[in-house]
């Protein structure tokens, strides 16, 4: 009997400390997991939802059950062409944001400390900038009568077509998205501790071995962040596109706001939506599954 309650004592004691440590563990998780689940998984959810039903030009959803924007969306020749342009765009604005983000920033990180500031500077001033903003220095560079051809007019007796095509849309967005490799690269080579890159020196490899075994390899986490939001962002750009673009440089993301905002054919607008938001996480993982099978890296540090 004395031993029972013994035990019953013993558990009222421990409860709180149980409820304590579990409140300490998880409770810090609730607002992220709340802005999570209410910005982000119901509002994804409810697009992939209303995209199974038709669409009303009185009602904007009918609600009835249909396949047919998926169909349009997966066997229509305009559409299956849309989505490659739209991928291999974000393919190509990726692979140059690596080759000029990763140097530059590795000579951010071991410049003088007064270059590091200019230079940080440098990267960090477009970010203060609207990209709206930024777009239309881009059109007052690429326009027929601005600076680019007035100058190759002046000098060579000709213009060429900067403007509303595919060229000014990749140099847009490039210039748009380039700091977003920059800023991770530059953190990651700048954390590597100064001992490692003449440890293995000293062990035998030389300059080129040893900026690949320790510092492109042990800063590749950060170019891998640089580079998923370079393809994630442009895979959904809009803008972009759209005010440097022409007819013919229509992505995936401009659908869905033609769609969703000029056609109110939201139902068709959510359909598209789901389609890039598959793509898109298809495209990651096979880029994560490359990077660790070819190059051994699994984890992020």
């Amino acid at each position: 009997m004395l031993g029972a309650i013994t035990d019953f004592t013993g558990d009222l004691v421990g409860r709180p400390n149980r409820v304590s440590d579990w409140l300490d563990e998880y409770l810090p998780a609730v607002p992220p997991a709340a802005y999570l689940l209410f910005f982000l998984i119901i509002p994804i959810l409810y697009a992939v939802y209303i995209s199974f039903f038709e669409y009303s030009a009185t009602t904007i959803i009918s609600w009835n059950f249909t396949l047919e924007h998926y169909e349009q969306l997966l066997f229509d020749p305009f559409y299956q062409g849309l989505l490659w342009y739209t991928v291999r765009l974000s393919l190509i604005v990726s692979a140059f944001c690596v080759l000029l983000g990763y140097p530059l920033g590795y000579f951010i990180a071991t410049t003088t400390p007064l270059r590091r500031q200019l230079a940080l500077f440098a990267v960090f001033l477009p970010l203060m900038v609207g990209t709206v903003v930024r777009i239309y220095g881009w059109i007052v560079l690429f326009a027929t009568n601005g600076v680019i051809n007035t100058v190759l007019q002046d000098l060579l007796g000709f213009k060429i077509a900067l403007l509303g095509n595919t060229l000014s849309v990749t140099i847009g967005l490039i210039g748009v998205y380039l700091p977003l490799v920059v800023l991770p690269v530059y953190s990651s080579i700048e954390d590597i501790p100064d001992s490692l890159v003449p440890a293995a020196r000293n062990l035998g490899a030389n300059q080129l071995q040893a900026f690949y075994k320790v510092t492109f390899r042990l800063s590749l986490p950060g170019l891998l962040t640089g580079t998923i939001f370079v393809f994630v962002l442009t895979m959904n750009s809009i803008v972009t596109p759209d005010l440097l673009g022409g007819r013919s440089d229509l992505t995936m993301g401009r659908l869905i706001y033609d769609s969703a905002v000029n056609g109110l054919n939201w139902p068709f607008a959510s359909a598209v939506g789901t389609i890039l938001t598959i793509t898109t996480t298809a495209m990651v993982y096979i880029y994560f599954s490359f990077v660790r099978d070819r190059m051994g890296v699994s984890e992020w540090d």
